[in-house]
């Protein structure tokens, strides 16, 4: 399998959506058609029963779904499938990985988090997936209307965006919850990508919580003004934690749910063995993290190795997953980092820094 190198892939203003897709689907045409079979082929061991006619069939009802909710994005990602030769299906395979293999055992355990001292909002995330996705992580850097700057997301190549910074100074955080209730919906990566764009944080929120989601995540909603967590599923979106920029503290969560509502709907047999530890450690550790350089070092702490914040835990049979990567943004600034890999356990760690105001 190939390594992709962590790109920065750059949208050009002058182009439409399906072009940005197209141009991106054709430059990292290997690296996709790669990761669409190392995911589907994942998908299938761990439940025989997801056969190619099934995989399609929910396929083809997500894609309707996501051009439903918002079709300029659903035209990317068309544009992606055509420039990489691969079908739409795949696609949205590749895009909506983890709704497709909730029912599963999990391989995804993100720790995310929000500090905010002085009237100083800063916050980031761990990117933990499978080991094999390691290779193929990227960043998008995507024209902003009204915005001399783009905004930054990271993703894998193939994908419009996992989580990403806003030049306004917003920032959408995600991490993943095993919840019943799944049904065909919007991608979860179109949704990050709707709300970061929306004007302000309350647009931001009433974005999150309306769309019709697949299945469930806790996603960290952020801004100049203030920080949330949200536990958003299915006809649910239940509001966890939060805090205003001008009060002193700090929010996370790692990959349980939180919420008096939302934990109803827990499926706790397939929950991520580390999220509990990993809670723990950031509960421990946050009150010190007062400062850009601080978050960016707790993200990278290796305290109770391999099962840590940075996990970088593997195991045969459960949480197959290993930080892959992560980032932590000034939202005040508009100082953005983003990083692959381990700085210390890794000989292919990559960082990138942006200015985004």
């Amino acid at each position: 399998m190939s390594d992709q190198g962590f790109p920065v892939i750059k949208y050009e203003r002058s182009h439409s959506p399906r072009e940005w897709g197209r141009i991106h689907g054709e430059a990292w045409r290997t690296g996709i058609s790669e990761l669409i079979e190392i995911r589907t082929r994942l998908m299938r061991e761990k439940n025989p029963g997801l056969t190619p006619a099934k995989i399609f069939e929910l396929a083809t009802m997500q894609w309707a779904a996501n051009l439903a909710y918002d079709i300029e994005l659903t035209e990317e990602l068309a544009g992606i499938a055509e420039g990489a030769s691969v079908s739409t299906a795949d696609i949205t395979v590749l895009n909506n990985y983890t709704d497709f293999r909730d029912i599963l055992v999990p391989d995804q355990g993100c720790s995310v988090v929000f500090v905010s001292y002085d009237g100083h909002p800063i916050a980031g995330q761990t990117w933990d997936m499978h080991a094999s996705a390691k290779r193929y992580v990227c960043c998008l850097s995507v024209p902003c209307e009204g915005y001399d700057q783009p905004m930054i997301l990271f993703s894998l190549v193939g994908c419009i965006g996992m989580m990403g910074y806003h030049p306004s100074g917003q920032m959408i955080g995600v991490n993943n919850i095993n919840t019943n209730g799944a049904r065909a919906g919007a991608m979860w990566p179109t949704v990050v990508r709707r709300s970061l764009v929306q004007s302000g944080h309350a647009a931001m929120l009433d974005e999150l919580t309306c769309a019709p989601v697949t299945s469930g995540h806790s996603y960290l909603v952020a801004s100049r003004e203030a920080g949330e967590f949200w536990e958003v599923m299915p006809d649910l979106a239940d509001r966890v934690d939060a805090m205003t920029v001008d009060q002193n503290g700090f929010l996370f969560h790692t990959n349980h749910c939180l919420g008096v509502r939302s934990r109803k709907r827990e499926t706790v047999l397939a929950q991520n063995t580390t999220t509990h530890i990993r809670y723990d450690l950031l509960d421990k550790k946050i009150d010190q993290a007062r400062d850009f350089d601080a978050v960016y070092d707790l993200l990278n702490d290796h305290e109770n190795y391999p099962k840590s914040i940075c996990s970088n835990f593997q195991s045969n049979t459960q949480d197959p997953s290993v930080t892959c990567g992560g980032a932590v943004g000034d939202l005040k600034s508009g100082r953005v980092k983003m990083w692959r890999g381990d700085a210390i356990y890794d000989d292919n760690f990559v960082c990138h820094e942006f200015q985004l105001n």
